[in-house]
């Protein structure tokens, strides 16, 4: 049984809220190599493909699509990082 699509936001926005700041943009740049990895497989199809293969090629990119799309929302609503500043004594 499938989850309805609002459900499917739901839950990846709750998961992207609890994941710390450096982590949702390290899952976020994979989230990219995921992407480009999805695309290569609708590329791959070839004409006359199997129906299940279309749809789950096509489910696998919307599915990566949203959820980063997500988690760089989620990012935009968290401060910058302040930059550190930097302390330099003599020796």
């Amino acid at each position: 049984m499938h989850a309805s699509l609002g459900r499917v936001i739901t839950e990846i926005q709750r998961d992207a809220a609890g994941i710390s700041t450096p982590d949702l943009r390290a899952d976020i740049e994979i989230g990219f190599e995921v992407l480009d990895a999805a695309i290569n497989d609708l590329r791959a199809l070839r004409p006359g493909a199997d129906v299940m293969e279309r749809i789950s090629a096509t489910s696998e990119f919307m599915e990566t699509v949203i959820t980063i799309a997500l988690y760089v929302r989620e990012l935009a609503t968290r401060p910058a990082d302040q930059p550190q500043p930097v302390v330099i004594s003599p020796n």
